[in-house]
């Protein structure tokens, strides 16, 4: 990743730049599982780590924290479940300061906070870094449903000529035939409307960016927040 002249906190972002997720020695460290896990090639991964460092570093700087695209925040997830280098390393030493991630609410109103939210990011990120954000990272689009549909009841869907055939040798093809194919029909409706709720009701990531500095058990001064589809991240007093 390329050295940036950030004046809002250059220190943070040098301490990114440096930070490493792969554990040295580690045989299998974070960058594999991650290429591994997401079918991800090494080039794309690295990439993929160093927009996160970006989106975490906007976090930390704008008042109203930043959302990560999907390719982010995948990244995320999985540095998550790393909970002591997360959690004792990379938040208090790096970070100096937490930056929690949690489910959405769902629901449309939450979906455009998101979407809105997501604008509003690229938009800082073209301010901050001084260049576009990188199309195969940040908009990159979910892949289709169908295939995945298919490809998980495809032992269903394959019963169905078999089924069909016992049916015509038993004399009751043409109604049964019909009667089958309306059930199908009507089951596929169902799969795929179920399937749309429940990517409406994901609503992206969500984060609450906590201490920013010092104690805030008060709940005031420095304790920020948010609610649907990224990062509340954390602004200043």
């Amino acid at each position: 990743m390329k050295t940036i002249t950030l004046p809002e906190n250059e220190l943070l972002w040098n301490m990114l730049l440096h930070f490493e997720l792969d554990h040295p020695g580690a045989e299998f460290p974070f960058s594999k599982k991650l290429a591994k896990e997401e079918n991800w090639t090494e080039s794309f991964t690295q990439k993929a780590i160093e927009e996160y460092k970006k989106f975490v570093y906007l976090c930390c700087i704008l008042p109203n924290g930043a959302s990560p695209g999907e390719v982010v925040d995948k990244v995320w997830h999985l540095h998550l479940t790393y909970t002591q280098n997360y959690w004792e390393e990379f938040c208090p030493d790096i970070l100096q300061r937490k930056l929690h991630h949690h489910p959405s609410n769902g629901g449309k109103d939450e979906a455009e906070k998101h979407s809105n939210w997501f604008k509003e990011t690229l938009e800082n990120y073209c301010k901050v870094f001084g260049e576009m954000p990188p199309e195969e990272i940040w908009l990159r689009k979910k892949k289709g449903r169908s295939f995945k549909f298919f490809k998980k009841d495809f032992h269903f869907i394959a019963l169905l000529p078999l089924l069909l055939m016992v049916i015509s040798c038993s004399g009751n093809g043409n109604m049964a035939f019909t009667g089958i194919f309306f059930i199908f029909i009507i089951w596929i409706i169902i799969k795929s409307l179920r399937g749309n709720n429940k990517d409406n009701d994901s609503g992206g990531s969500s984060c609450f960016s906590g201490t920013c500095g010092g104690d805030d058990s008060s709940g005031s001064g420095h304790s920020c927040g948010s609610s649907c589809g990224g990062c509340g991240g954390c602004g200043g007093d």
